[in-house]
């Protein structure tokens, strides 16, 4: 489980330049939507991640492939401009005769390492060498802190400060937190490293169907990188989906024929990122629309640290959290913080004012949690 000492440490040192989401305009929804920020995805610190392609070796041709003192995989290597490692088979079966065979690059270097692999061990001589890819093994259920037999998702307490991190904004008063002192936080990063390995092997997991029904799970790529996203909504003009992210936020449309269905072993992981709204502000001219200075005044703000959420209410009409932000801010000394109010400091600096309190539901004692907006999703499972 991670402290509170040590995400703070992370988020710290988390290279700002990484902060930014990307942003996909909404053409039903009216107003901008941001993708899914990368600020706090474990692959940040890999930069642009790679594709990946893994074959079986079998054990009597491990040593040619690898060469006298690593010629042949590191001549390899440097002439296609990848990354080669040969390790131990994932499968207890195949343990004792055949290796993995992991090659990582740019997706034409990969075909150009292949063709050369090809070339050295021709079909005729060397049938046992397929190059066909293999797909990575089921997760092991024991990797998850918290396991459910159904997709769940991860809620906030009413009424009570929690240790949050931002982890995609659409504007200042529509955001996604995650808890990252919560016990299922730290798996997360094994979950996207194992998804890169499956669906970057371009093996045939089929695609969502075709007309795509609204709610459904599946595997979104994202810059390299494969994510858990669930289906909003569904274009059957341009064949586009709708694609709201479950485990790091934001929304973003892609062509249905590049999402893929997602493997029930991917499902334990309960959702990591809460949708809320900002409490109690509004746009300072009154519309929906927030400029681009307080869209970067909320970002240095509130993005790459460790901040403070307390649920209040519930908005009346889609019944999204309500939070106020609370950031401890460095002002002047080291080591001294001062808590500042994200509404409140809006305000204070032009960019908002109070918004219609008649748009909150409060949280009370007596009354219970409004019904929930992120209802349990439909799963296209291989």
């Amino acid at each position: 489980n991670h402290n509170l000492a040590e995400v703070q440490q992370e988020y710290a040192t988390t290279n700002t330049s990484q902060i930014n989401s990307f942003y996909v305009s909404s053409q039903d929804s009216g107003r901008a939507t941001g993708g899914l920020a990368s600020s706090l995805s474990p692959m940040d610190e890999a930069g642009d991640v790679l594709p990946m392609y893994e074959f079986e070796i079998p054990n009597t041709l491990v040593g040619l492939v690898i060469g006298i003192k690593g010629k042949t995989i590191k001549e390899l290597s440097s002439r296609t401009d990848v990354r080669m490692l040969i390790r131990q088979h994932h499968t207890p079966e195949k343990v004792d005769t055949h290796q993995i065979c992991q090659v990582r690059g740019k997706r034409e270097q990969i075909n150009r390492c292949l063709q050369m692999l090809r070339r050295r061990f021709p079909p005729a001589r060397f049938p046992e060498l397929n190059l066909q890819p293999v797909l990575p093994p089921p997760l092991a259920s024991n990797l998850f802190d918290a396991l459910a037999s159904q997709p769940s998702w991860l809620t906030l307490p009413d009424a009570i400060p929690c240790e949050v991190v931002c982890s995609s904004v659409i504007d200042p008063g529509h955001f996604f937190l995650q808890q990252p002192t919560h016990p299922s936080f730290s798996s997360l990063s094994h979950l996207d490293m194992y998804m890169i390995r499956l669906y970057s092997q371009g093996t045939d997991i089929p695609d969502l169907p075709k007309p795509c029904q609204t709610g459904l799970l599946c595997a979104a790529p994202v810059l390299g990188a494969w994510f858990r996203a669930v289906t909003v909504s569904y274009y059957p003009e341009s064949d586009e989906v709708m694609l709201r992210f479950v485990d790091y936020g934001g929304y973003t449309r892609l062509p249905r024929s590049e999402l893929r269905q997602i493997r029930t072993d991917l499902m334990s992981l309960p959702f990591q990122a809460i949708e809320c709204y900002l409490a109690h502000v509004q746009p300072v001219d009154g519309t929906w629309q927030w400029g681009e200075a307080a869209f970067a005044h909320f970002q240095k703000l509130c993005m790459g640290k460790v901040i403070n959420a307390t649920v209040v209410g519930f908005n009346v009409q889609d019944k999204v959290p309500m939070v106020e932000l609370t950031v401890l801010d460095e002002e002047g000394k080291v080591s001294t913080y001062v808590p500042i109010r994200v509404d409140k400091d809006l305000m204070e600096a032009g960019f908002a004012k109070a918004s219609d309190p008649s748009k909150l539901q409060k949280v009370t004692s007596t009354k219970g949690r409004p019904l929930s907006t992120n209802p349990t999703p439909m799963v296209a499972a291989v």
